[in-house]
């Protein structure tokens, strides 16, 4: 696991994070939001990937990976500025070589990154009707 590659994929889902975060505040058209949300959360999914690689059973029983109920209610545009600051606050860790805290918050945000796609994807459906 390069420490570059992890940084590397954070501060890729960052940018799309905040292309998603733009597009929301500017009303823009749902594919837009979607593809960026997509991007952003297939980054955190392989940043999670990689510190995963580092923690060789360190994490297995950790309460914050099995905290987060599925049935919690979240709202979309707080649920993606909750995981731009946790992604930045992983990117941090990594700088500063604390690799374990790096990886709870990338796990953190990517559940609530899955979470706003599922609420995307959901209205999309809706509207269909």
């Amino acid at each position: 696991m390069s420490r570059e590659n992890v940084e590397s994929a954070l501060s890729a889902a960052l940018k799309y994070l905040e292309d998603s975060l733009r597009a929301v505040s500017n009303n823009g058209d749902e594919k837009t939001i979607a593809d960026s949300l997509w991007a952003a959360t297939a980054d955190t999914e392989y940043a999670v990937f990689l510190l995963s690689l580092t923690q060789r059973d360190k994490t297995e029983g950790a309460s914050w990976k099995h905290g987060s109920s599925s049935k919690q209610s979240i709202e979309f545009k707080p649920a993606l500025t909750s995981a731009q600051e946790l992604l930045q606050t992983a990117k941090a860790n990594v700088e500063a070589d604390s690799l374990e805290k790096a990886y709870e918050k990338t796990w953190t945000a990517r559940n609530l990154l899955l979470k706003a796609q599922e609420l995307l994807d959901k209205r999309r459906r809706e509207a269909k009707k």
